[in-house]
C-alpha cells in the first residue's frame, strides 16, 4: 500500500513558474514602470486638458508650438498614450501577483492533498497489521 505515488503533480515546477513570474515582474517594475519618469518628462509636464471640443485661442498661456491648439491636442495625446501604458504595466503586475498566488494555492492544495492521503494509507497499513492472522483460514460453511 505505501508503494503507491503520492502525486503526479510536480510542485517544483509550479515553485519554478513562481519564480519565473517574480522575476518578470521585478522587470515590469524596475525596467518598465521606474522609465516611466523619463519618459514623462520627455513628453513634458501632463496637462490633463482635453480640448478636441474647444475653439482655440491665443493666449498668454501659448505651448512652444507657437500658440497653436495643435499643440494641446498632441499634449493631450502623449498624455493619454502615457496613462494608458503606466496603466497597463501596471495592471500586468497585479495580473502576475494574482498568477503567482493561484500557484502557491495549487501547491499548497496538492500537498495538504498529498499528506492526507500518505496519512490515510498509513491507516490503512496499521489497520490491516493489526488484524488476527487467520493461518487456517478459508471460508466456514455452516
Amino acid at each position: 500500500m505505501s508503494d503507491m505515488p503520492t502525486t503526479r503533480v510536480d510542485t517544483e515546477q509550479l515553485e519554478a513558474a513562481i519564480r519565473q513570474l517574480e522575476q518578470i515582474k521585478q522587470f515590469l517594475e524596475n525596467g518598465c514602470l521606474g522609465s516611466m519618469p523619463a519618459v514623462s518628462k520627455a513628453l513634458g509636464s501632463a496637462s490633463n486638458v482635453d480640448m478636441s471640443h474647444t475653439e482655440y485661442q491665443f493666449t498668454s498661456q501659448a505651448t512652444v508650438f507657437g500658440a497653436f491648439y495643435s499643440a494641446y491636442g498632441m499634449q493631450a495625446k502623449n498624455d493619454s498614450v502615457y496613462r494608458a501604458v503606466d496603466g497597463s504595466v501596471r495592471d500586468l503586475i497585479q495580473q502576475m501577483d494574482s498568477a503567482a498566488a493561484n500557484l502557491r494555492t495549487i501547491i499548497g492544495n496538492y500537498q495538504a492533498t498529498d499528506d492526507a492521503n500518505l496519512q490515510s494509507g498509513q491507516n490503512i497499513d496499521r489497520q490491516l497489521d493489526s488484524l488476527p492472522d487467520s493461518s487456517g483460514g478459508g471460508v466456514m460453511y455452516a
